[in-house]
């Protein structure tokens, strides 16, 4: 009788632990661009996400105006291995991970894997 309780309980754990574990929430599949513009596609993602910090003298400035020079010169960008660019991996942690949608973060590093042009 013991040996039935105990398989019992055992099989309701297992169980528990199954279906418990189970994704509730499905995510929609992030749409990942075939082509970016900087000025029609990255720089509103500066304009909405950084320049509360990134127009008043942090490094770099993400204003309109030098934004793409500041990422360029100042060594942000590697267009050899774009996941190793300082600038994605800024996007990827903290404080920075927070702001930007993973959809936006795509964006970017298409527009890396591109060349990073200014158009």
């Amino acid at each position: 009788m013991k040996k039935l309780v105990y398989f019992l309980f055992s099989g309701m754990f297992a169980a528990i632990l199954f279906f418990g574990s189970c994704e509730k929430v499905v995510y929609p599949p992030i749409e990942i661009p075939d082509s970016v513009n900087y000025k029609a596609d990255i720089q509103p993602i500066w304009d909405k996400n950084c320049l509360d910090c990134h127009s008043t003298g942090l490094p770099p400035t993400l204003t309109a105006d030098v934004s793409h020079s500041q990422l360029i010169n100042g060594g942000y960008v590697n267009t050899d291995i774009p996941m190793e660019s300082e600038l994605m991996i800024k996007l990827y942690t903290s404080p920075h991970d927070a702001r930007a949608t993973e959809a936006e973060k795509q964006s970017i590093l298409v527009w890396i894997e591109e060349g990073a042009l200014d158009n």
